[in-house]
């Protein structure tokens, strides 16, 4: 099954300006490259040509440079300025449930191995979850969601609930249509990593995909760190 996939960019990136006046956060270059075509080039990997894009109305660029880059991808562009996280990745969620059963997620700075997004997709798809969080081992954020998973494979507990606190949480998420039916409205959470708190609470089976190594591209400091892990990447 190919998926259907979204970007959520519409943060301000507020730290990242810091070295890149003037630039959205999608934008900046990393090795060559602006940082979405390389989250498009991840999600590609499993196949798939539809992408719904979310920036803000700032993010006028992205648009013509994601359809110039990849012709062959059927790009549904959305501009809106979006109170919070989980209100952006509501608007996108209900927007792919529209058109598929089951869909992916990404941040638009979560830089993860093109392998290892097959692999997460394959997972969650097979385990038949409602919802799934791709998780990593590397730990790189100055506020981490740690994420503790049972036997089964299912996520037990979240951020303050969690205990062993051996991974985290790294921008890329599994959601079902039906899963999508049941948000609740965008005002109920303030933050992303809040309604995915409150959904492993509720007892939900939300899948945990354990990856390799993964970056979070959100500082200053991260863009040295990403060219050296793209560079890696390709040597591989």
């Amino acid at each position: 099954m190919t998926p259907w996939v979204g970007i959520i960019a519409a943060g301000e990136g507020s730290r990242l300006a810091q070295s890149r006046p003037g630039i959205v956060k999608p934008m900046i270059p990393i090795a060559g490259r602006p940082l979405c075509h390389w989250i498009v080039d991840g999600l590609r990997a499993t196949g798939c040509l539809d992408a719904t894009v979310l920036t803000n109305t700032r993010g006028a660029a992205v648009a013509p440079s994601l359809a110039a880059a990849f012709p062959d991808v059927r790009f549904d562009f959305v501009a809106a300025d979006t109170a919070s996280s989980f209100e952006s990745f509501r608007l996108v969620s209900l927007r792919l449930a529209a058109k598929a059963d089951a869909f992916m997620i990404s941040t638009v700075d979560a830089l993860i191995p093109p392998t290892e997004i097959v692999h997460f997709w394959k997972e969650c798809l097979d385990s038949r979850a409602e919802a799934g969080l791709a998780l990593t081992a590397h730990v790189d954020d100055e506020k981490p969601l740690w994420a503790d998973v049972s036997a089964n494979g299912l996520i037990s507990s979240l951020g303050d609930d969690s205990r062993k606190r051996n991974a985290v949480t790294c921008g890329l998420y599994y959601m079902t249509r039906d899963a999508a039916g049941r948000l609740p409205a965008a005002p109920t959470h303030g933050r992303l990593r809040d309604f995915w708190t409150t959904l492993v609470r509720s007892g939900a089976d939300v899948r945990g995909v354990m990856l390799s190594k993964t970056l979070d591209v959100d500082r200053p400091q991260d863009l040295t760190s990403a060219e050296e892990f793209l560079t890696q990447e390709k040597t591989r």
